[in-house]
């Protein structure tokens, strides 16, 4: 017999011959037990898995079988996403995500045996996991438009997993109708980056339900988990993570402009493109530079910035160059556009040491054009607000309210509003 992972360079599989209904494949090899334990044993240490349910979970579903593309070691390293699907580009279109993030979500959705779960984004080893905290009386319904995605989940379930994942085709904005237990479900995890919450999310989710979904802000994706009351979902718990892109209908392409002969490309990543007529002459004039008096260590976390910043700045943007670009020194900066002029977030090291802990950065606002001044100004003021009113605090309170609410219905706050 030959295991699945256990071959060297197994091309990535397109299609499966064997028609179904396919049957449970018992057994694996040592190797696959002793790396499936010591992969729990780091996202335990790394503090993603505390609960028992979920711990179990990890040592139990063998991630290796519905990675049959890769070595057994990287299947079960603890830091690695896997790709399983590609567009003719190379582009990733479907993955399994790593485990630290599989087990954080699952600790996010805070599981109980006979629960019932939807999953949208399909795959097989994140949906076992899910069916074997939820136990003999739960069920997990995923569901995926790729019909290749639905017959590999189809197959590598029925062949490792516990006969408890329902694998359906569909677009996952449209949720699961037909699925649906009375009530709602009582947990739904998005397993792509979403710009927006569909409504099928909320209203197949039972009252105090609890749905975990990496959300898009500004091109800065995290991990969120939201409860619902009534109509409203209200945040409880951020993650910084990375995902695939959506692929359905509620897919959103970013309009974006490129400046100075390709080397500078703005990105509206929030969904609505801004004016950029007067840039190219503005990137051709002086740089102005600004400091904001924020020096921060080498270890020093600022993603509660990035989203500061995409939430709060009129014109915000994003800027991508290709590496030592004279005319922006980040390859991907944060920035904001208005009256033909632009400035964007930047870091310089001001101290070296011999640890990471040792050496200092300090952030500068760099501007082009006739009112970049200004605008460096106004950047410069939203870190400085930050850093005094926000840095220690973490995340904000969020809460998500359907479209076409009205302004006096909703709470005070910073609104970020999809087109």
């Amino acid at each position: 017999a030959v295991w699945p992972g256990v071959v060297p360079r197994l091309p990535e599989a397109h299609s499966y011959s064997c028609a179904a209904p396919y049957g449970p494949v018992s057994g694996e090899p040592a190797e696959a037990v002793r790396l499936r334990e010591h992969m729990t044993e780091s996202v335990i240490r790394g503090g993603w898995a505390p609960s028992p349910r979920v711990q179990a979970a990890l040592r139990a579903v063998p991630r290796h079988r519905f990675l049959p593309e890769v070595p057994l070691a990287t299947a079960y390293d603890d830091e690695i996403a896997v790709a399983t699907v590609r567009e003719a580009s190379g582009a990733v279109v479907s993955s399994v995500s790593a485990p630290w993030l599989q087990a954080d979500m699952a600790e996010q959705l805070r599981l109980e045996p006979g629960m019932q779960v939807l999953e949208v984004g399909s795959g097989g080893y994140n949906a076992e996991l899910l069916a074997h905290i939820v136990g003999d009386r739960g069920r997990v319904v995923t569901v995926d438009l790729d019909p290749f995605v639905v017959r590999r989940t189809e197959r590598l379930c029925a062949e490792a997993g516990s006969a408890r994942v329902t694998a359906v085709l569909g677009d996952g904005g449209q949720g699961a109708p037909g699925h649906v237990p009375p009530g709602g479900f009582d947990a739904v995890v998005i397993t792509h980056t979403a710009t927006d919450i569909a409504p099928a999310w909320r209203e197949q989710l039972a009252e105090g339900g609890r749905l975990v979904v990496p959300l898009d802000v500004g091109g800065y994706t995290r991990s969120i988990t939201l409860v619902r009351r009534g109509d409203v979902l209200h945040a409880e718990h951020w993650t910084y993570c990375g995902f695939v892109r959506d692929r359905g209908a509620a897919a959103r392409t970013v309009p974006s402009t490129t400046l100075a002969g390709g080397e500078v490309t703005v990105r509206w990543e929030l969904g609505t493109a801004g004016d950029t007529t007067g840039l190219e002459e503005a990137l051709r004039g002086e740089r102005y530079e600004l400091s904001t008096g924020l020096v921060v260590a080498g270890q020093f976390n600022f993603e509660t910035l990035q989203l500061f910043s995409a939430t709060t700045l009129g014109g915000f943007c994003r800027l991508s160059v290709p590496e030592k670009s004279e005319l922006v020194a980040q390859r991907d900066a944060a920035a904001i556009v208005a009256d033909g002029s632009l400035a964007y977030l930047t870091h310089i090291k001001v101290s070296d040491g011999p640890d990471t802990a040792d050496r200092r950065a300090e952030f500068f606002i760099h501007a082009y054009g006739a009112a970049g001044p200004e605008l460096a100004e106004r950047f410069a003021s939203c870190v400085r607000t930050w850093d005094r009113e926000v840095r220690e605090s973490w995340y904000p309170p969020l809460s998500i309210h359907p479209a076409g609410t009205p302004d006096d219905q909703l709470p005070p706050g910073d609104l970020v509003d999809t087109p």
